[in-house]
């Protein structure tokens, strides 16, 4: 596969992008330079959604997409066109791929789909009915397939920074499988081995005498059929979840980031904003204590001064009330003397004395009133005694008046009020700090975190039961007949033989991958340059593991490799894959130097980049391939360099030739 030409028309940076991309045999590098934000990114999503298509799902993601300079200028339509050529059954045939996106009158993304094959025309859109699409769009999805399918694109259009990412959490024995299996082209002789097993178990099930032995033999094979295709399903959901762990992940740390300077900022709002709550309760507090103490100013103020000025007097009032009471006989009742008088007359009458005369009652009233002439000298004596009450309470009454607290609550408010402009300034700045960002895909991440994990108890649970219907199928005995059936015969010759053949082609390329590897290694990888003595990748399919040997015997192990030498290493093994694999796709590398080192740098520019691919496109910074020091290592292996310049005020790319100002000798 050759990508020849780009064209991108309203697509995000690109208002109207067309570039030759054709290179020529002995120098297969385009070099696209450009600042950071100005658009290699985007040129490397133009392609990739040129070949595959762009999601877009509402109004708000295609505005997203759109080139804000189109505007109101040109109609909203985004446009991607791809000019490419590839071999379909050893004939070169040359494709023009065009993807159209715009929204219709209800405002809901619509989608045309044109490719253009050497003349003939496969179409399909949004509009088109359903069994037309189905079929124009499988054509389209074959052909695109037959380059370079979109499950592989990952390991030849990729990000450098973030190649280290295959190696993290088994993703690269998943690599390496997906590449023997489908990219080095021996999968089709494990399905056909597939294929020659089934037909085994159909073939044995019309061998059977006994007809429950039969079906008992067809329900275990079709219960064994069901459980793979199971499996199968639970994989591809499995191995979709992985890529979208890998493909979100700098995403999701980037919203989980701003996810928590956004709680921040809005936990200061809150307490911003409780803060003027309080000082508005604060005020209503304060005018209703203003309120409170007008209306009973006579009790705040009156009062206190009332008694303040009376005090004396109202002292020596309640001073000859206790001492009335001081001889304590003012407290007696007739009662009480009655009592007391009975019992004296009851004892003197025993001693003899007479007593009938006498009356208790005017003794009684008696006794009491020479008790009360002691105190006929009393000069207050007209008080009564609800009114001493209301003297003591009065002399005594604990009185505050609140008017110089107020008065002083009031000094703070108007500080805090006048503050109250400024705090609800404050918020409104805070609140624009807030991005408004769609939060949504940290939560579909992390629940696609759990169902990995789920998916993989789910697959060894899978595995084991087919491996125990394998084993009851193995029981069934074929009866034996005098003459053997040939077709039951080489049915059974052919699954170990398709097996035999993968597990041959296997060996064979897996031999020259680890030699390529370990030369490409011993040449790129600075950290160990020269001193890799062998690279092994495990035979067995089914547990698929990559290892690296020093010259003095010890493994090197992947997980101790710092950022700069994972990347180096999972390059070279992307390498190897696309020299010996089935496919020939071009390659496409985004920030090319990664987190290189100065050493590796070197090493890349002048023995990786010039011999990677017929067609190698690099992305890069001016810090990443200096104009000043790099691109003369890399210049003679060059067909086209461009760079590309972002318009502030025209919100758009442009392109113009050269390399930062260096022009490219064709």
């Amino acid at each position: 596969m050759l990508i020849k030409r780009i064209r991108a028309k309203n697509f995000k940076t690109y208002l109207d992008l067309d570039l030759d991309l054709t290179t020529v045999a002995d120098k297969p590098i385009v070099l696209i330079g450009g600042a950071n934000g100005g658009g290699k990114t985007t040129f490397f999503d133009a392609i990739y959604g040129a070949l595959y298509g762009l999601q877009i799902n509402s109004e708000k993601q295609f505005h997203e997409l759109l080139n804000a300079g189109a505007l109101g200028k040109v109609d909203e339509k985004i446009e991607l066109e791809l000019f490419f050529s590839g071999r379909v059954l050893n004939q070169e045939q040359s494709y023009v791929l065009t993807r159209s996106y715009m929204l219709n009158p209800e405002k809901k993304p619509v989608e045309s789909v044109k490719l253009n094959m050497s003349g003939s025309i496969f179409q399909y859109g949004s509009a088109t009915p359903a069994s037309q699409r189905a079929e124009q769009e499988a054509q389209v999805n074959k052909i695109i397939k037959g380059n370079l399918p979109e499950e592989l694109s990952r390991y030849f259009l990729f990000d450098a920074m973030e190649a280290g990412n295959l190696l993290k959490e088994d993703r690269l024995n998943r690599v390496i499988k997906e590449n023997i299996e489908n990219v080095m082209g021996f999968n089709r002789y494990l399905t056909m081995a597939k294929a020659a097993e089934s037909l085994t178990q159909d073939y044995t099930a019309q061998l059977l005498d006994l007809e429950k032995e039969k079906d008992e033999y067809l329900k275990l094979v079709d219960q064994k059929r069901k459980e793979e295709d199971n499996l199968h399903d639970l994989k591809d959901k499995h191995r979709e979840a992985l890529d979208y762990s890998v493909s979100n992940k700098d995403l999701y740390d980037k919203l989980k980031s701003g996810l928590n300077e956004e709680s921040t900022i809005n936990n200061k709002i809150n307490q911003l904003e409780a803060q003027l709550k309080l000082l508005d309760q604060e005020e209503k507090q304060y005018k209703q204590d203003i309120n409170d103490f007008v209306n009973n100013f006579e009790l705040h103020v009156s009062l206190p001064k009332l008694s303040q000025s009376l005090q004396n007097d109202i002292s020596l009032i309640l001073s000859e009330q206790e001492e009335s009471n001081a001889d304590g006989l003012s407290h007696l009742t007739k009662e009480t003397v009655e009592d007391v008088l009975v019992k004296a007359i009851n004892f003197l009458s025993e001693k003899g004395h007479d007593f009938a005369d006498v009356s208790v009652s005017q003794l009684a009233d008696k006794v009491l009133r020479s008790f009360r002439s002691v105190d006929t000298d009393l000069k207050f004596d007209f008080f009564l005694p609800s009114e001493l009450s209301a003297l003591q309470k009065l002399a005594s009454g604990n009185y505050q008046n609140p008017y110089n607290s107020i008065l002083h609550r009031r000094s703070i408010l108007e500080k805090d009020i006048a503050e109250a402009e400024k705090i609800e300034a404050q918020i409104e700045e805070l609140r624009s700090q807030v991005s408004g960002s769609d939060y949504s895909l940290i939560k579909h991440y992390e629940e696609n975190e759990a169902l990995i994990k789920e998916l993989a108890v789910k697959i060894k649970e899978k595995e084991a039961d087919i491996k125990k219907l394998a084993t009851k199928i193995q029981q069934f005995d074929i009866p034996t007949t005098e003459e053997p059936d040939p077709k039951f015969e080489a049915l059974k010759k052919l699954q170990p033989l398709f097996e035999e053949i993968a597990n041959t082609l296997l060996k064979s390329k897996k031999d020259k991958i680890e030699s390529k590897m370990k030369a490409d290694l011993n040449a790129n990888l600075a950290a160990y340059q020269d001193v890799i003595s062998r690279v092994e990748l495990s035979e067995d399919l089914k547990d698929l593991n990559f290892s690296i040997y020093h010259k003095s015997g010890n493994e090197i192990y992947l997980s101790q490799l710092n950022t700069a030498s994972t990347q180096v290493v999972v390059q070279v093994l992307l390498k190897a894959l696309h020299e010996y694999g089935d496919y020939d796709p071009p390659v496409m590398i985004d920030t090319v130097m990664g987190v290189l080192d100065e050493t590796s740098r070197s090493t890349l520019l002048e023995n990786y980049f010039p011999e990677l691919s017929h067609q190698t496109i690099l992305l890069s910074s001016d810090s990443e391939i200096r104009p000043s020091s790099d691109l003369q290592k890399i210049a003679p292996f060059i067909s086209k360099g461009y760079t590309l310049l972002r318009d502030k005020e025209l919100q758009k790319t442009d392109v113009v030739e050269g390399y930062f100002g260096n022009q490219i000798e064709n």
